[in-house]
């Protein structure tokens, strides 16, 4: 009785344990956002179609490429953002939103024309931004339009963004505190005197389902400033301007559902429309998500305590189906996201954990009631069992327990084998005992021969253990995280797991790569700006000032562009299309065209003799090649030429190869050319190594190849090797 009474105080206090595990789990979880990315992406599968149709009374004036075309590049004269203005306030619109940033002074009398134009429209409103200044501590203050820009507009609102982990934009703040006052978001402030405007009980914050990229009505700007548009379009209408050309850089990563891709004013009329169709998605209170995945979990350790295996297996699933239809039902119900992730994990964790102890328990039990009927012959119970005299009906019950046992031990050895963890267990000696599928894996089959070591087999797998940490490093770059766990204490048996971190490190290694880019190359360029706008006594004129302000303005952009499309093929991959590789060519020397007539130098293309269609991601494709032409007329000398060209002579893979005359690659560059944020060159302006990086991601991806022949003095020569299929 005593036994008995002892082994179900174990089985209880591992329950409890268990459980306070997983509740710590949970609040570790829902306090770091762990499962942050599996959250959003069921927020992302629930909010897919949900947007209502595109209203259209929005209409979206875009600056797009054959605006740019036609009437010069950005940026273009006030006197030009001025006729827009005039022209469209002709056509009657309810409100007029320009999503521009008119910050920064230009043209006296082009700013005064411009006010003019707003003042008189008398239903502009403006957008500003957010900039972090020093007085003297950092502060994060107000950007506002110039005042001869600004003081005629009706209102103003803020056009900030808020990215997710995943860098996708989902949420938007409605108003914004800074320095005691609040701002309210462009969106709202255009609908300011609506009945559709936001009343005192909106959140603060909010989530908004698009709709696909390209949805909502639209004019070219062209068209408004050459006053050829038909007035009745706008007349009535909420008009939204701004950009939508992808050279200009407001182009923001959004849902997949939406297409992946959105520029900010389209993000401005998805926002719209969702506040007037009352579908702003708000996060549940912290302390409800809380209390419900708590109730979830506790739910379930009840069951665990009561019930049989399989019934648990079956409510635990039933479980976390239960928290993912809620999760979906209280977004497309009401409007209010609730994570569930921490509460998932947890069950999922928690199931096999109960299990294998449960299991671990009724081994232990099985074994120590064999020795006990070995020494226990003359107990009446033990004696019941089949066979002609006593030594037989002994032998009857020895085996039908050792079955029992048996069948016990070999369920135990399925559950480890499929578990998808490597799992070792280790009797006394300290030989192994057992090895799972996963382990023969990860050491080979010969792990689990009996005679062989934990320290033989890391040294067999050219393996380094980190006991203090706990971690195991492969030669192949893999990461495994080590928990041991004792099975009997007594005879100094113990399990031990080994779960794949690889990802993990891989991710911690991008999260340092990150935060140094941010310390410092993003960093940089923010800090000479500033330094600049300061009054700081020095000579410079106002065109010089004004022209390093943008040249340190366009390098932020490039680094912010570079580093978000090496985050998107990294998370989204390519999508493979047919297109023909001499238009490539030609249309990446096109682009090359402006930037390599001003240093006189010629981009020579050699295509190959018959057009040849191959399947590939042309987008990822030409930024690749756009950075490595981009990169070499950099590079080259005034008046010398580039060499574009394409081989199709070898039957498995085409290359496309850029070869400068430029004075070749650092040697600190050529160790690792291909760095994210490795050694850098300030030979022709400063860089983060991220166009070499993007080139390198996109080769990956098509499962390609990239060389570089470089020598000081002759120029540098990088050839993209790609298969056909």
């Amino acid at each position: 009785m005593g036994s008995k009474l002892t082994r179900t105080s174990r089985l209880f206090a591992e329950w409890a344990l268990l459980l306070f595990a997983a509740i710590c789990l949970i609040l570790l979880g829902h306090q770091n956002n762990w499962l942050e990315r599996f959250d959003l992406r069921i927020l992302d599968v629930a909010m897919a179609g949900m947007a209502a149709e595109p209203d259209p009374s929005i209409v979206i004036v875009e600056i797009d490429d054959a605006s740019l075309a036609q009437l010069g590049s950005w940026p273009w004269g006030r006197e030009i953002h001025a006729a827009m203005i005039d022209n469209l306030a002709g056509a009657n619109p309810s409100a007029i939103g320009v999503d521009i940033l008119y910050i920064e002074q230009s043209n006296v009398d082009a700013d005064e024309q411009l006010g003019r134009a707003i003042a008189a429209a008398g239903n502009v409103v403006l957008a500003h931004s957010f900039a972090d200044v020093f007085l003297p501590e950092q502060q994060t203050v107000a950007v506002m339009p110039v005042s001869a820009v600004g003081e005629g507009a009706a209102r103003f609102g803020h056009v900030g963004v808020q990215l997710d982990s995943d860098g996708t934009v989902r949420r938007f703040d409605l108003t914004a505190t800074e320095g005691g006052k609040t701002y309210s978001h462009f969106a709202a402030s255009l609908l300011a005197g609506t009945p559709e405007a936001l009343d005192e009980h909106a959140p603060a914050r909010a989530i908004i389902p698009y709709n696909k990229a390209g949805a909502f009505r639209t004019e070219p700007a062209v068209n408004v400033v050459d006053n050829a548009f038909i007035a009745e379009f706008f007349k009535g209408k909420t008009v939204l301007v701004g950009s939508t050309a992808l050279g200009l850089g407001d182009q923001y990563s959004v849902p997949g559902y939406a297409g992946g891709l959105m520029s900010g004013v389209e993000m401005q009329a998805n926002l719209i429309s969702a506040i007037r169709n009352d579908q702003l998605v708000t996060p549940a209170a912290a302390f409800v998500k809380l209390v419900l995945q708590l109730l979830a979990i506790l739910a379930l350790f009840a069951v665990f305590w009561r019930s049989s295996p399989r019934s648990s297996l079956l409510i635990a699933a039933g479980l976390m189906a239960a928290l993912l239809i809620l999760a979906l039902a209280t977004i497309r119900l009401g409007n209010v996201w609730v994570p569930i992730g921490p509460a998932i994990l947890a069950i999922a964790l928690a199931y096999p954990l109960w299990a294998w102890r449960r299991l671990a328990t009724v081994s232990r039990f099985l074994e120590t009631e064999a020795k006990t009927l070995r020494l226990a012959t003359d107990d009446p119970q033990r004696r019941e069992g089949e066979g002609f005299d006593v030594v037989a009906r002994q032998v009857s019950r020895v085996k039908l327990l050792g079955g029992e046992v048996r069948r016990n031990l070999q369920l135990v050895q399925d559950v480890i084998n499929a578990a998808p963890d490597a799992m070792l267990v280790f009797e006394a000696s300290g030989c192994v005992l057992m090895a799972n599928e996963a382990a023969k894996r990860l050491f080979g089959d010969d792990c689990a021969n009996g005679d062989v070591s934990f320290a033989q087999l890391l040294q067999s797998s050219n393996a380094k253990y980190d006991e203090e940490r706990g971690e195991i490093e492969l030669d192949d770059q893999r990461w495994f995280l080590v928990a041991k766990a004792a099975i009997d204490p007594s005879v100094g048996s113990e399990v031990l797991v080994m779960r794949d971190i690889t990802r993990i490190k891989l991710d911690e290694a991008q999260r340092r790569e990150t935060l140094e880019f941010l310390s410092h190359d993003m960093r940089s360029p923010q800090v000479a700006i500033i330094g600049l706008t300061g009054n700081s006594g020095d000579t410079l004129g106002k065109d010089e000032r004004l022209g390093r302000i943008e040249s340190q303005a366009r390098r932020t952009l490039k680094l912010t562009d570079d580093f978000v499309q090496i985050a998107r093929i990294s998370a989204e991959g390519i999508t493979r299309e047919e297109v023909e590789l001499n238009s490539i060519l030609f249309e990446t020397a096109d682009r090359a065209f402006p930037l390599a007539h001003r240093k006189n130098i010629t981009i020579v293309t050699k295509e190959s003799a018959e057009p040849m269609f191959v399947k590939l991601d042309p987008a990822a494709i030409a930024r690749a090649l756009d950075n490595l032409v981009g990169n070499a007329i950099k590079f080259s000398p005034e008046g010398k030429d580039i060499t574009l060209s394409v081989d199709v002579s070898d039957d498995q893979q085409f290359v496309i190869s850029v070869r400068d005359s430029g004075p070749g690659l650092p040697p600190e560059r050529v160790e690792d050319p291909f760095a994210r944020f490795g050694a850098k060159s300030s030979g022709a302006g400063p860089s983060a190594g991220l166009g070499l990086a993007y080139v390198k991601q996109v080769v990956d991806k098509h499962r390609g190849t990239v060389t570089i022949e470089t020598e000081p003095g002759e120029g540098t020569e990088f050839k993209v090797a790609i298969p056909y299929s």
